[in-house]
């Protein structure tokens, strides 16, 4: 292998290209480009030692950098990691990488990148959603302008996780992506949306309930009377947190679903 290795990623995986360098058991720093993003991945005898993109670093760089389709990447030998991030064996996270990398197959049908904006969908089914956790905060944060990338690092949480989230709720008819994110919500929530809240939430939390939507909304820093439709998600999310009864509150997130939607 030539000293120094570099081309695009269309013509040759990261995957194999990390794969190459380690049974090389080479040394140096693979600088990995795309269009206004950059990922350094260090190795030391053939060993993944650091990785770092952006506000990513370890183990969450490389699946990070693994899950780029597109740019270009050099590697440059003989040039030490400048801290060690990563202790998981380099065989280890191949194998999660080339799993990741056959689900990135399916999701790439629904998903035309990490850069892609997402809004909820008015049409469809909801009479099977249940969301867990996760998928509601990944929701809480869909306001037809943030990208799959943007709601990662709000969250904390690795794009090819929020990735799935998105395939898996757009595949349910949930959301869909957005190709002119300025024409997506409205500014403000009508009153009518906080009845419509106020009376499902009464049902199941009782008198107390239009209270805790109150006290969430100040939390939250806003007034109803001028509740941006960018946080109505969050807000939903909040108020639900406070069900105790699981089979309550996955209910009341059903119709909430739907009046999302509409």
């Amino acid at each position: 292998m030539a000293e120094g290795l570099r081309g695009n990623l269309r013509q040759l995986p990261l995957l194999d290209i990390i794969r190459m360098l380690s049974l090389g058991n080479r040394t140096g720093r693979l600088d990995i480009n795309q269009v206004g993003k950059t990922g350094e991945i260090y190795l030391e005898r053939g060993n993944i030692v650091h990785a770092v993109t952006g506000t990513q670093i370890g183990e969450k760089g490389v699946y990070t950098l693994m899950g780029w389709l597109e740019g270009d990447f050099a590697f440059t030998p003989d040039i030490a990691a400048p801290e060690k991030s990563i202790d998981v064996a380099t065989e280890q996270l191949l194998l999660e990488a080339a799993r990741q990398a056959e689900q990135w197959e399916d999701i790439k049908e629904v998903i035309s990148s990490t850069e892609a904006v997402f809004n909820i969908s008015p049409s469809g089914s909801t009479s099977t959603v249940s969301l867990k956790p996760l998928e509601w905060q990944v929701l809480a944060q869909v306001n037809g302008q943030r990208s799959v990338i943007e709601i990662g690092e709000i969250l904390g949480l690795h794009e090819f996780e929020v990735a799935k989230i998105v395939y898996s709720l757009t595949t349910a008819g949930l959301m869909q992506e957005v190709t002119d994110a300025r024409t997506i919500f409205r500014d403000i929530v009508d009153e009518e949306f906080f009845e419509k809240v106020s009376v499902s939430y009464t049902e199941v939390m009782g008198p107390i309930g239009p209270v805790i939507i109150e006290e969430e909304i100040q939390l939250l820093g806003e007034d109803r009377k001028a509740f941006p439709q960018d946080k109505v998600s969050e807000l939903v999310e909040r108020i639900s947190l406070e069900i105790a009864d699981s089979k309550k509150r996955a209910q009341f997130q059903k119709e909430m679903v739907s009046i999302l939607r509409g």
